[in-house]
């Protein structure tokens, strides 16, 4: 009953975190991606016999591989394969006397052979194939630009384990066993460098099934296997950066009929007497009022999905008018107005509003806008006026005053 409410909680805590993860991946602003890595470090095991006893402390080793994905700044998700070794002996509680048939008694029995609990060494290689959620518990409360971790990271695994008991003149090897391993690892990191992670660590692994020391339980129950060391990690990049140079290629190319406008203005200067100028130059007049007594209604407003400052596909297509009317106009400027909805605290907001207008700021300066004809830019937070909070999620453009 103890495991399966074990297994429940641990199943329960990680879809929680990764509901908050994917909430929060575009306002934290962290590299997504794939990454993996190298740790080692020691280990200990407690079962009947202990690798730390009353007298003395037997270091064991461990190292490993591991690999996963950073879904945002908050959660990753990695497996791992670990292998490693101890030595365990008995607690000065313990004068038993163990028979080589595994039978155990307070004194030697006639006609067995066996061993004093005192006299034995139960050596164990294990091995582990696990599954983790790593949760940077620090990410709530930092800045995103913050170098350093602290993560939580519950686990489920499949260990196997095989024994040697050893003894003056004995030496006895036991078959393989295989246990559910739940248990969790906590650990401090800090980014070295823009790909390059390096994390302290310790865990603990709770075994399910007969100990892996192989001694009859008497007194001790416990079947546990300790862990620290540090990890060395790689992660390889970021995801979606070549829509900026889309963007970026398609504002070389639009400039292109703003310079084609100037010759036909200039054509009816020479012929001023002889064709009578008047219907070329109504038209290209009426062409510019056009785009001005327009350009107030029809400038668009720009909507985000909530708690994100990123511009969808559809909604950075409507900024595309925007920039064509403000080539054809090289003397209008714009103020960037950015909303929020009321999801939230008021000064989380008014940042995540500022974001959202930066946005869209950075997305017209793509298309060839220069930025001095982009201001002021601000964020005015909650906005309560709206309908709905989808209306509030937003960004307006508004042509300033000559």
């Amino acid at each position: 009953m103890k495991k399966t409410t074990i297994t429940l909680l641990l199943l329960a805590m990680t879809t929680a975190g990764m509901q908050t993860a994917f909430a929060q991946t575009d306002s934290r602003d962290y590299e997504r991606g794939w990454y993996a890595g190298l740790g080692g470090g020691t280990s200990f095991g407690q079962a009947t016999f202990r690798s730390i006893t009353e007298s003395k402390t037997h270091w064991g080793a461990q190292f490993g591989a591991f690999g996963g994905y950073q879904f945002s700044r908050l959660l990753s998700v990695e497996a791992l394969a670990t292998m490693g070794w101890q030595k365990q002996t008995s607690l000065d509680c313990c004068p038993f006397w163990l028979a080589t048939d595994g039978e155990f008694t307070f004194a030697p029995v006639l006609g067995k052979q066996g061993n004093y609990y005192r006299d034995l060494e139960a050596k164990t290689q294990w091995m582990r194939l696990g599954l983790q959620a790593n949760f940077d518990v620090l990410s709530l409360l930092v800045k995103p630009t913050c170098k350093w971790s602290v993560t939580l990271s519950p686990q489920v695994s499949a260990v196997t384990t095989r024994t040697k008991h050893l003894a003056t003149v004995y030496e006895q090897e036991f078959d393989r066993q295989w246990h559910l391993g739940l248990g969790g690892q906590a650990a401090v990191g800090y980014r070295v460098a823009k790909n390059i992670g390096v994390q302290l660590y310790g865990g603990i692994t709770c075994l399910t099934g007969d100990r892996f020391d192989n001694i009859p339980k008497y007194h001790h129950k416990s079947n546990l296997i300790y862990e620290g060391g540090l990890k060395l990690s790689y992660h390889f990049g970021k995801k979606g950066k070549p829509a900026p140079v889309v963007e970026e290629t398609a504002a070389v190319i639009e400039p292109q009929p703003v310079v084609e406008e100037k010759p036909v203005v200039e054509e009816p200067a020479p012929v001023v007497e002889k064709v009578q100028p008047v219907v070329e130059t109504a038209a290209v007049v009426e062409k510019k009022p056009e785009v001005v007594e327009a350009a107030p209604a029809d400038l668009p407003v720009i909507y985000f999905v909530n708690n994100s400052s990123r511009l969808s596909a559809d909604e950075a297509a409507k900024l595309d008018a925007v920039a064509e009317m403000m080539k054809a106009q090289p003397d209008v400027t714009l103020s960037i107005v950015g909303h929020a909805s009321n999801i939230g605290s008021k000064q989380y907001n008014r940042k995540l509003s500022q974001r959202r207008a930066n946005s869209v700021k950075r997305q017209l300066v793509a298309k060839g806008i220069s930025a001095a004809r982009l201001r002021p830019v601000t964020g005015k937070g909650i906005d309560r006026t709206t309908a709905d909070s989808r209306q509030a999620r937003r960004v307006e453009l508004i042509i300033n005053e000559k």
